[in-house]
């Protein structure tokens, strides 16, 4: 194999290396742009979305299609056609079950389970053509103020989080799909979004070996096939770059101390980390003379709607081509990157898709969304209600829009939470009096006693949004019931539970652990038979 692939480098041209170095994104279902970067730009991969394709029937054929075309090119590789499909965010949810994300798989912790979840992702995804998770998140969640990982994080404990980020990858390879651990060095001790700025974890190397980069060292020993870098700056690991352009994170850290030999790849390089601090050509550059083999350009939401990204990444193309002709970048470090890319490709694109042995996946997400909820607060049988319930969701309605957004990442499914838990209580509906949002902000505007009469659910909901927050207001409102209610309400929590960390003297808790449709139903199933709400 690697004299074939040395044989084929002495053939391509500098303008061909340089493409297969990289992995872009197109806007909608533009086949004609993403064929001209196939052909003309002989581009390596595809970040693919929603974006690109709306149902399972166009998502096989965009990838037939794709696959063909770099099947032509002299350096006939399979192209990586790699997916956010990581639980709390993922691609066509109307049509695949996804489980109820990491956060929930972490807090149920059984790791059989984990792998089994992982394993039915890899097999729905592969069997649309799609070759690559960009998963699991490898991230140890310890900042409960985290804005973009929440419950795309296993947990907030290193070792739970390595073991579950081991199953996951295993779960991955049992499906027949290349895994990608992500954010290294770590994104979960942030309180900043790196889609919008530039983060700072200021720890030294011996805490984050002892943190951080505990379940990327466990990816690694799983055999993990890509790592991602985060665009995050470790001032203690290097005082002056992000981790995205760091040779002492990327080589002398991910290579050499923690004996990574795979694929690096970087996160989006339009994110606004990246972008408002350096200029897209620079960048690439730096990333790959750092150690980085893959060059990402996904335009996310925010980016593709104001600029012109195709012009960004022809510039960026023709950037690094010019900087390895003037001699700034080796053409030997060129074909370094590209000789373990290609090998990776090569060797573990071309086969044949695993066959499917899931043979229930949404009885396996219930069985997932199920083992992680928990009683936070309050006895287990407690409330017992039998009489008329409020039902009140606390968020505004107007943001649920957010779920799915223009550059498809993120949840990216329209059945908000609070919906779907009423929904599924349809059984009890005449024991339920919903309160619409416009009577909460009247009861808002004059509190009194008006709800009082009666037990309350109170449903918080929250969702990892790329680049913003879901409804941050929800905490005020949950303040003021609580300030009124505090002794017949009881919290359901569609999400993280971090509410009670604000509000610590909250009587009865429910929480869920995800916000995905299949733990509304879980916690619905829940209410009605062993907690014996109605």
């Amino acid at each position: 194999m690697q004299n074939n692939i040395t044989q084929l480098l002495a053939t391509m041209s500098i303008e061909q290396k340089v493409g297969q170095l990289f992995v872009m994104a197109f806007a909608g279902q533009d086949l004609d742009y993403a064929n001209y970067l196939v052909c003309k730009r002989h581009i390596g991969g595809f970040y693919l979305t929603d974006d690109n394709a709306v149902s399972p029937q166009q998502a096989k054929e965009l990838a037939i299609s794709l696959q063909y075309q770099a099947g032509l090119r002299t350096c006939d590789a399979p192209l990586l056609l790699a997916v956010d499909q990581e639980g709390a965010w993922g691609i066509l949810t109307k049509y695949l079950d996804l489980g109820p994300g990491n956060l929930a798989l972490g807090h149920a912790d059984d790791t059989q389970l984990t792998r089994d979840i992982y394993r039915m992702l890899a097999e729905q995804i592969g069997n649309l053509g799609y070759n690559c998770i960009l998963g699991p998140c490898a991230d140890v969640n310890a900042n409960p103020d985290n804005p973009i990982i929440g419950q795309r994080s296993f947990g907030e404990f290193p070792d739970l989080v390595s073991r579950h980020v081991s199953a996951a990858v295993e779960g991955l390879h049992q499906g027949g799909l290349l895994a990608c651990a992500k954010h290294f060095p770590g994104h979960g001790d942030t309180s900043e979004d790196s889609h919008q700025t530039l983060p700072v974890v200021d720890k030294p190397l011996q805490k984050l070996m002892e943190q951080d980069l505990l379940p990327f060292k466990a990816a690694v020993d799983s055999q993990v096939d890509l790592v991602m870098t985060g665009h995050i700056r470790f001032p203690h690991l290097d005082n002056k770059l992000p981790a995205t352009l760091s040779s002492a994170v990327l080589t002398d850290l991910l290579k050499q101390q923690l004996g990574f030999g795979g694929i690096i790849i970087t996160d989006s390089m339009n994110m606004w980390a990246m972008r408002r601090q350096y200029d897209p050509i620079e960048a690439a550059i730096m990333a790959l003379q750092a150690g980085a083999h893959l060059i990402m350009l996904s335009e996310e939401h925010y980016e593709n709607q104001h600029t012109d990204y195709k012009a960004i990444q022809q510039a960026t193309l023709d950037g690094v081509i010019a900087a390895v002709q003037r001699g700034r970048l080796s053409e030997e470090l060129l074909d370094a990157r590209l000789s373990d890319v290609l090998t990776m490709r090569y060797q573990k694109l071309q086969k044949t898709p695993v066959k499917a042995v899931t043979n229930d996946s949404v009885a396996l997400s219930l069985q997932a969304a199920r083992q992680a909820i928990s009683v936070l607060k309050g006895d287990e049988r407690q409330p017992s209600f039998n009489q008329s319930t409020y039902f009140i969701a606390l968020a505004d309605p107007v943001h649920q829009q957010k779920l799915i957004n223009s550059r498809g990442i993120g949840p990216n499914d329209p059945r908000a939470a609070s919906t779907e838990l009423l929904n599924a209580l349809h059984d009890k509906q005449n024991m339920l009096e919903v309160v619409s949002f416009e009577k909460l902000q009247a009861f808002l505007t004059n509190p009194d006693t008006r709800f009082g009469d009666r037990p309350i659910l109170a449903i918080w909901e929250d969702y990892p949004l790329p680049g913003e927050n879901f409804d941050p207001e929800q905490k005020h409102r949950l303040e003021v019931l609580l300030k009124y209610y505090p002794d017949n309400l009881t919290l359901l929590c569609l999400g993280p539970d971090y509410p009670l960390r604000a509000f610590p003297n909250i009587k009865n808790c429910i929480c869920t652990y995800s916000s995905r449709w299949v733990s509304a139903h879980a916690l619905a199933e829940y209410l009605l038979t062993k907690n014996k709400l109605f």
